[in-house]
């Protein structure tokens, strides 16, 4: 028994992840939405900033001194674009009929947003002035850099029209040059009519994005693609919704984490699921009988997702609410030790929940242990 114990507990740590938080605890900041309102959390305080209308989608800008979000007198309303200063305690409205995606530059505090299909930047040194950067654009992103920006157009107003791909680089006292990237070729029966924002791997060789079909046809299912920023290689990876967020590359390699599924049913059929480029290799890590929604990576070997049981039903009130997971990627790797872990687990499980608990151990490896995921709200993870 004694032996048992022993070889467990050396399993157990030998593949354990280990991690540490490389932020202090009082430089963390975070900006929410609470009733519809927005609100910031600095260090222990939790701040309301707006009381009034409808607040979604708050952006931090680069050096956390300025909040970006939608705001608009009700749901379903127009939403307009409004910036808040940290320090001076003050917002600013910036344009009305601003779409969901606008973005702070990378490394200023320069703002990209869209209104309709016109793409403007503005400078918070100079509030009320912006500057045209381009029309008739489908959507956009910030290059890494932060000396330009990458769009997606439409080459004719037929929907099999070629989609292209542009960088638009600027200039402090021209006009933006335009030069033309990629060209994303469309079929006279595919009827592709726009991209989602894009976003580029940890080594800047990769970029992610969605096609999306017609707007009846995006909320049932869009292209996941990854093109080299070379132009050399395009791939249609997989299926997904229309989530930005659902898409996500690892913070230092080139693995690229998605939840997968078509149907705009997002109780069914959602998979969490990590590719690893330029291999291509696609690895499911979502359990038989379970769905995820939404992720991020918490380092290069953990992903940390909204998981519960799959159901279909239409009755909302009988459906299991998400608990939050950790998926160790690292343990995948290790066949051996997880099957003798297992193995030992089946012996004695009652033995390796004592030792497990309090521990940071994986749901992927205590789903291995007991043939069922594990809640981390239960102290387990």
């Amino acid at each position: 028994m004694m032996k048992k114990i022993l070889l467990l507990v050396y399993l157990i740590f030998t593949f354990l992840p280990v991690t540490a938080s490389a932020e202090p605890k009082e430089n963390l900041k975070a900006a929410f939405v609470r009733d519809n309102h927005l609100w910031i959390k600095l260090k222990d305080k939790e701040i309301e900033i707006t009381d009034t209308g409808y607040v979604r989608y708050p952006k931090w800008s680069f050096d956390g001194s300025w909040v970006a979000y939608l705001k608009g007198a009700m749901e379903g309303d127009i939403m307009d674009l409004w910036l808040y200063n940290i320090k001076s305690n003050r917002h600013f409205k910036v344009k009305e009929n601003v779409g969901v995606n606008f973005q702070w530059s990378p490394n200023e505090n320069s703002i990209g947003y869209q209104v309709a299909k016109n793409l403007f930047i503005l400078h918070t040194s100079q509030l009320g002035l912006f500057t045209a950067i381009a029309k008739n654009i489908e959507n956009f992103s910030w290059l890494p850099s932060g000396k330009g920006l990458l769009i997606s157009t439409k080459k004719g107003p037929e929907l099999y029209s070629d989609i292209i791909l542009s960088k638009v680089i600027l200039r402090k006292k021209e006009m933006p040059a335009v030069n033309d990237f990629y060209t994303i070729k469309i079929s006279e029966n595919e009827i592709y009519a726009s991209t989602s924002e894009f976003k580029w791997s940890y080594d800047k060789k990769w970029i992610s994005f969605l096609l999306i079909p017609t707007a009846s046809l995006s909320a049932d299912g869009n292209t996941l693609c990854v093109l080299s920023t070379n132009g050399k290689t395009f791939k249609k990876i997989d299926e997904m919704l229309n989530e930005p967020a659902w898409f996500q590359w690892a913070p230092y390699n080139a693995s690229l984490g998605y939840v997968s599924g078509v149907g705009r049913e997002t109780t069914i059929n959602k998979k969490l699921k990590v590719l690893t480029v330029p291999s291509m290799k696609n690895v499911n890590h979502t359990p038989r009988g379970f769905i995820d929604r939404d992720l991020t990576w918490q380092n290069n070997r953990g992903i940390i997702v909204s998981r519960s049981q799959e159901n279909g039903s239409a009755d909302l009130g009988g459906r299991a609410l998400p608990s939050l997971y950790k998926i160790s990627l690292s343990i995948i790797n290790k066949p051996k030790s997880l099957f003798l872990l297992k193995k030992m687990a089946i012996l004695d499980q009652k033995l390796l929940r004592i030792i497990c608990y309090g521990l940071e151990l994986t749901e992927r490896m205590l789903m291995l242990c007991f043939l069922q995921p594990i809640n981390l709200e239960r102290g387990y993870g």
